[in-house]
């Protein structure tokens, strides 16, 4: 432990030295290190001895290390007589007016989230020295890297303390909170061995650094090694996703020892670890967003999964370290099934109480989640289903879902999100009534539409799928890319831009879009009559083709897809799974799009042989509420979508009216 009366060491002496196992969970390699992106000021710290007239009601202040943009303590807080960590900053990040500004949003954010496998935040603001400050929770034990360090973990450790990251991370996500930063020293191990995630946000905090701090190249990536591809990309948009990739580096580096890069082995063949653990692992890493975990607790479930596999349940942290929430969150769960069953019970009756109300988690839109495109418009950056949305935009004051009532507003969001970068869909605040009109949900007159186009009668149709292809089409690289075949059963040429695939597995629903983000000649899209379009669907194969491909897979132990028009329409919805889909198996449907079967035989692009064993017959997807989805993609043109889709929204500034004279 560092004397508390002394100077703290040169920076070239405190870089070597390794802290105690009773502090090294809070020392600055875990808590400012890596949230802060290391590098070195010509500023020293204070002496412990010094802080303590600064902050009154604390005592017994002690160093323990520093990092390129402050300093942590330990100190007691005499109310409660607890240890605490101080982190400080340098004296010259008061100085600009709209840094304080950014501390203070992420330090209040940040102390609400009350989680038990989050370090908390308790108290924040800045001294009379001029020194901002954050007080967090103090961490008896270890972080995760000095762990790794001391002794190989065994797989069943291994994917509990990722699973309790996944927790911790899903929690954070669903306040709109991304950490940016996931690694083994960001990592906190308590002395029972229960994960502890520190610096959330931070991260984000310390891209914002003002100029006048030492430059930090790069920073904003997060560290190379576990940083997710589109954060290295200073031009994107980075969200929860990027989160679920650092978690799967941290997780391949626990299990073998080594850091994903490039073309990597599996972990089942380079450290002995269970296959089944390969395909979280290369989950979790893809390159794209759209082809990893969707969610935290997707990850989590497949974790959950595996462990079943190997005879350990994902149960005892929670229920030996903390009983009282594991109590209260048997009372919740339980609570909940009541609810369920309860809302079951009244759509059985006719009653028409909505299911997902007794699902929905009541969240809360913050300042923080808002990505302002200019002075009137900002994006919502949370995964909320329009209800949700709808609902609690009202927490923003003076903000409300996005209306349009003229084109030359459409088409000026469509540039303010360009230029961003946003293309994710975004929920605005028009709906679709009980009789098929559409309404805005301010009461204002719906006069004015940019709806995408809708199908022609007979619309086009998928008559073929091959979720599990191996020899059937085969490219130079040989890869094998899932496929499905669109047919043109009308007399006029057809332009599918825009047609929209959903794939349901048994756990993440992908979709795309067949537009400028998979199709790189537009004049391909163009269907003639009696013409098929064969479109791949790999994670990583779009460079080599010029065919349409989606950047996910169809394969999955069980799924099936469901076909829209760009409107919103559901042309052909797969009421049943496929189980174990066999391989180079062809589920075909006949030409007039009214049977389906099993083929033996494929033929992607080329007429299709007789179904051998028939299956079942499409049918339209039961009616759901529906409210209306902007596409960023296609010029904010608009689509229809159920509601309890979670994504983000468009908000618009209230004018506030005018006081009277």
């Amino acid at each position: 432990m560092a004397d508390t009366n002394s100077k703290p060491a040169s920076t070239a002496t405190r870089s070597r030295k390794t802290p105690g196992a009773k502090l090294a969970g809070m020392n600055a390699l875990a808590l400012l290190e890596g949230a802060m992106g290391g590098g070195s000021t010509d500023w020293e710290p204070p002496e412990a001895a010094e802080l303590e007239p600064d902050f009154k009601g604390y005592r017994d202040f002690q160093f323990i290390d520093r990092g390129g943009m402050g300093a942590v303590y330990s100190a007691v807080q005499e109310s409660l007589e607890r240890r605490v960590a101080v982190k400080i900053l340098p004296p010259e990040m008061a100085l600009d007016a709209a840094f304080v500004e950014r501390f203070n949003q992420e330090a209040r954010l940040l102390a609400k989230l009350q989680h038990p496998h989050i370090v908390a935040v308790y108290d924040f603001g800045s001294t009379a020295a001029g020194h901002l400050f954050i007080v967090m929770e103090y961490v008896e034990g270890e972080s995760l890297l000095e762990v790794m360090k001391k002794r190989r973990l065994p797989v069943r450790e291994v994917l509990d303390i990722i699973a309790q990251v996944c927790d911790a991370l899903q929690f954070a996500h669903d306040r709109g909170v991304i950490h940016r930063d996931i690694k083994p020293t960001n990592i906190l191990m308590d002395e029972k061995g229960a994960v502890r995630v520190a610096d959330f946000g931070l991260a984000k905090l310390a891209a914002a650094t003002p100029p006048t701090t030492s430059t930090r190249t790069g920073m904003i990536m997060g560290t190379p090694g576990y940083a997710a591809p589109e954060q290295r990309r200073a031009d994107t948009l980075v969200d929860h996703r990027a989160d679920i990739f650092s978690t799967g580096a941290t997780l391949y580096e626990m299990l073998t020892g080594h850091l994903p890069v490039g073309v990597f082995v599996p972990p089942s063949k380079k450290s002995g670890a269970p296959p089944s653990v390969d395909k979280i692992v290369f989950k979790a890493l893809q390159e794209l967003p759209a082809d990893r975990f969707q969610r935290a607790s997707d990850m989590r479930a497949a974790i959950a999964t595996v462990m079943l596999r190997l005879g350990t349940p994902l149960v005892k942290h929670t229920i030996i370290t903390r009983p009282m929430v594991s109590m209260m969150s048997c009372v919740i769960i339980g609570m909940g099934f009541i609810y369920l069953l309860d809302a079951i019970n009244n759509e059985l009756r006719g009653t028409r109480a909505p299911l997902h109300a007794a699902l929905t988690t009541e969240l809360a839109v913050s300042d923080a989640m808002l990505v302002q495109l200019d002075a009137e418009y900002a994006v919502v950056r949370a995964r909320f289903s329009w209800e949700d949305a709808s609902r609690h935009i009202d927490d923003l004051a003076g903000w409300k879902m996005a209306e349009f009532h003229s084109d030359e507003q459409r088409l000026a969001v469509a540039g303010l999100l360009k230029e961003r970068g946003i293309t994710s869909p975004l929920w605005i605040g028009g709906y679709e009534t009980e009789n098929g009109g559409h309404a805005w949900i301010s009461g204002a007159p719906f006069d004015h539409a940019a709806w995408m186009p809708a199908a022609p009668e007979p619309p086009p149709i998928i008559t073929e799928i091959q979720p599990k292809n191996e020899t059937t089409l085969v490219l130079p690289s040989g890869t094998s890319p899932d496929w499905f075949e669109v047919f043109n059963p009308g007399t006029l040429p057809v332009d599918l831009t825009g047609y929209h695939l959903k794939h349901y597995t048994s756990r993440v629903v992908y979709d795309g879009r067949l537009g400028p983000a998979v199709v790189k000649d537009p004049e391909s899209l163009v269907l003639q009559p009696g013409g098929r379009l064969v479109v791949y669907c790999h994670s990583d194969i779009a460079a080599q083709v010029r065919e349409p491909c989606f950047p996910f897979h169809l394969s999955a132990p069980s799924g099936r897809v469901v076909w829209l028009d760009p409107r919103g329409r559901v042309i052909q919805n797969f009421e049943q799974n496929w189980q174990d889909f066999p391989a180079d198996a062809s589920l075909g449907c006949d030409d007039d799009g009214t049977r389906w079967g099993w083929r033996a035989k494929a033929t992607p692009g080329a007429p299709n042989s007789p179904l051998e064993a028939l299956s079942h017959q499409p049918v339209d997807m039961i009616n759901q509420p529906r409210a209306i989805l902007m596409l960023p993609e296609f010029d904010c043109r608009w689509t229809l979508n159920p509601t309890r889709r979670g994504t983000w929204s468009l908000v618009r500034r209230v004018n506030e009216p005018r006081a009277a004279n």
